[in-house]
C-alpha cells in the first residue's frame, strides 16, 4: 500500500458539501436521543489525474461528535492541505496515529485516501488489506424504541423484506416494557431470527443482570452496552453474572479504550464503527487486537451514507473472523442519500467488487 501511495498523483482539489437525509420514520429514537434526520459531511479528494475519493462522517452528538464542530474542523483542514505543496496522506491525514482530529473527521479523511488509493489501483478496497473475495454479509436491523406492538409490527415487516437479524432497542424507563419489547419482537419474527439487545448505558450493572435473567427464554443473542461508557467494572460484572455475550459500544471509541477493556476482561464482544476509531486501518488494528485476545468483534452501526457503509463492508471483509451479521443496512431508512451503488437484497448485502469503495455520486451533488 505504501508503494502505491508514492505512486499516486499529488492532490489537486478537495471538496466538501453537507448531507440531510431525512429518516422515514421521524419519530425514530433510542435511548441517547431522537431526532427526524441524519445530518453529515461529505467530502471528496481529486487527484492531479482527476481520479477521485469520497469520504462521509455522520454527526454523533451522544459521543460529542456535533456537525458546526466536526465543519469547522473540516474547513480548517482543507485549507492547510491546499497551502502544501505535493499533497500526499501526512499532508491529508498527518501522522499515522495523530489524535488531534474528531475521529468521525480522521475517517472522513481515511475513507476517501482509501477510496482514491483503491480506484488508482483498479481493485475494490477491500483488497488493499488482502480481504476476502465474494463476501455478502446478513444485515441486523435495528428496532427503534417504540411500544411492544409497535415494534413487532415494524419487525414483522423487515421480516418479510427477508431480513432475519434484529437489534431491538431498549431504555430502562421501564424493565416490565424492555422485557415486554423482547417478547413482542421475538413473537414476530419466530424462534430462528437472530435477536440482539441494546441499552445505550442506560441500565446499572445489577439492573442489567436482571433484565438479562427475565429475557433468558427469548434467546437473545448479544446485550450490547448495557452500562454507562466508562464503567468498565459494570460492564465486567454484567460479563460474569449472565449467560448472554456482554458487547461494548460507546465505552470502545479508541484503541486505548479497547485494551483497557480487554485488559480488565470486561467484554465479551466489541462493536467496531469507524466514526469512533478514526478510519479504517484504525478499526482493522482493533479487530486484530480482539481477535489476539479470544474477543469477538463485529461491524456495529453506521448509520448515514452508503459511503460510510460501503466502507464499513470493505473493512469487515478483512476482519481476522467474518461475523454473519453486522449493523451495515441503516441507510436503507435514510431518504435522499448521494451516493448509488449499495442494495440490500433479501437482508443481505454484497460487498461492492468496483474499484475503490464501489459506489458512485449521483450526478448532480454540488460540492465546493
Amino acid at each position: 500500500m505504501q508503494e502505491l501511495a508514492r505512486r499516486a498523483a499529488p492532490l489537486e482539489d478537495v471538496r466538501i458539501t453537507t448531507v440531510t437525509m431525512p429518516k422515514e420514520d421521524p419519530t425514530w429514537r433510542f435511548a441517547l436521543g431522537a431526532r427526524a434526520e441524519s445530518v453529515g459531511i461529505l467530502v471528496e479528494i481529486e487527484d492531479a489525474d482527476g481520479a477521485t475519493g469520497l469520504g462521509y462522517a455522520s454527526e454523533v452528538p451522544h459521543l460529542g461528535y456535533h456537525m458546526d464542530v466536526m465543519l469547522a474542523v473540516v474547513r480548517e483542514k482543507i485549507a492547510a492541505i491546499k497551502a502544501m505543496p505535493g499533497m500526499e496522506r501526512r499532508a491529508l491525514l498527518g501522522t499515522p496515529w495523530q489524535q488531534s482530529l474528531p475521529a468521525p473527521v480522521r475517517s472522513l479523511f481515511d475513507m476517501a485516501w482509501h477510496d482514491l488509493l483503491a480506484k488508482r489501483a483498479g481493485v475494490p478496497l477491500y483488497r488493499l488489506f488482502g480481504g476476502r473475495d465474494n463476501v455478502s454479509l446478513r444485515v441486523n436491523r435495528i428496532l427503534a424504541l417504540k411500544s411492544p406492538e409497535d415494534m413487532a409490527g415494524v419487525a414483522r415487516g423487515l421480516l418479510a423484506e427477508g431480513y432475519d437479524c434484529f437489534k431491538i432497542k431498549i431504555d430502562n424507563q421501564s424493565l416490565a416494557l424492555d422485557v415486554d419489547r423482547v417478547a413482542a419482537v421475538r413473537g414476530a419474527v419466530g424462534g430462528t431470527a437472530t435477536l440482539t439487545v441494546d441499552a445505550n448505558q442506560s441500565y446499572s450493572p445489577k439492573e442489567a443482570v436482571v433484565f438479562a435473567n427475565a429475557i433468558r427464554n427469548y434467546d437473545v443473542q448479544i446485550f450490547e452496552q448495557p452500562v454507562p461508557q466508562r464503567d468498565l467494572e459494570g460492564l465486567k460484572w454484567v460479563r460474569f453474572h449472565t449467560d448472554m455475550t456482554v458487547e461494548a459500544d460507546e465505552a470502545a471509541d479508541s484503541l486505548t479504550a479497547i485494551a483497557a477493556m480487554l485488559n480488565a476482561d470486561a467484554v465479551d464482544a466489541v462493536s467496531l464503527k469507524l466514526s469512533k476509531l478514526g478510519g479504517l486501518d484504525s478499526l482493522l488494528l482493533a479487530a486484530n487486537l480482539c481477535e489476539s485476545r479470544g474477543i469477538a468483534h463485529r461491524i456495529g452501526a453506521h448509520v448515514g451514507s452508503r459511503i460510510m457503509n460501503a466502507a464499513a463492508l470493505h473493512a469487515a471483509a478483512a476482519l481476522p473472523r467474518l461475523e454473519p451479521h453486522a449493523e451495515v443496512g441503516e441507510f436503507a431508512r435514510l431518504l435522499n442519500d448521494v451516493v448509488t451503488g449499495l442494495d440490500i437484497v433479501d437482508g443481505a448485502v454484497k460487498v461492492p467488487v468496483e474499484p475503490g469503495l464501489g459506489v458512485s455520486l449521483i450526478p448532480g451533488t454540488v460540492l465546493r
